[in-house]
């Protein structure tokens, strides 16, 4: 029965990461850290998985060094993990496969060595000179949600980079380098929302702004 269970939590959270992209904060489960307290990175899969546990393996072997992985049976306890495929790094988490929350959270954990070289170019431009996070919109004057999201950051006194990818050139490289498929893209340092997502963009924007992350320089 637990195993009934957990195949129909895996297309659930299929659908969820669907939605979000991925968890934040170790969503109340275990991190992965070694002995000396240093981020590791855990993937959680399942044998009915699928491709999506398989695009996400694939994904973790081109980017970071090591990583281990659990083949579950049935919902983790410890790390609370309850859908598949599910990434751990430290306390942050991504679920679904999602290759963009993954390089983002990568990016935020362990720095810029787990990003692409075309992600380690563009993202160079995501922070500051003090390693800051900074926020940057991707989009074009007629999209109406772009329009939204600037009068948003506006009224909020929030700080961010206007990139309009049809009057820039490089605004265009950046957006395709990212692998952008809608308007707006917003990134606050490594972490990237696609759409308008006022809730998600503002808690991101008062988490990630006040201090500085891995350096990119």
């Amino acid at each position: 029965m637990k195993k009934i269970l957990f195949l129909a939590l895996i297309a659930g959270g299929a659908f969820y990461a669907y939605k979000t992209g991925r968890l934040s904060g170790g969503g109340g489960g275990g991190g992965a850290f070694d002995k000396d307290g240093k981020p590791t990175v855990m993937l959680f899969t399942g044998a009915e998985c699928g491709d999506p546990c398989e695009k996400i393996r694939n994904e973790l072997k081109t980017r970071v060094p090591t990583f281990e992985e659990v083949v579950l049976t049935e919902p983790d306890n410890k790390y609370r993990v309850n859908a598949l495929p599910t990434v751990i790094v430290g306390k942050q988490r991504a679920v679904g496969d999602d290759v963009h929350a993954l390089a983002g959270m990568l990016g935020e954990v362990l720095g810029k060595d787990a990003l692409t070289r075309r992600e380690r170019i563009v993202m160079a431009n995501h922070f500051d000179a003090q390693d800051k996070p900074k926020v940057v919109l991707y989009g074009t004057k007629w999209c109406g949600y772009c329009k939204a999201q600037r009068e948003l950051f506006e009224e909020k006194k929030i700080p961010f980079e206007d990139v309009d990818v049809e009057a820039s050139e490089a605004g265009a490289i950046a957006y395709n380098a990212l692998e952008g498929s809608g308007y707006p893209l917003t990134y606050v340092g490594y972490r990237r929302f696609g759409g308008y997502k006022e809730a998600e963009i503002l808690a991101a924007v008062d988490e990630l702004t006040k201090q500085p992350q891995a350096n990119l320089r």
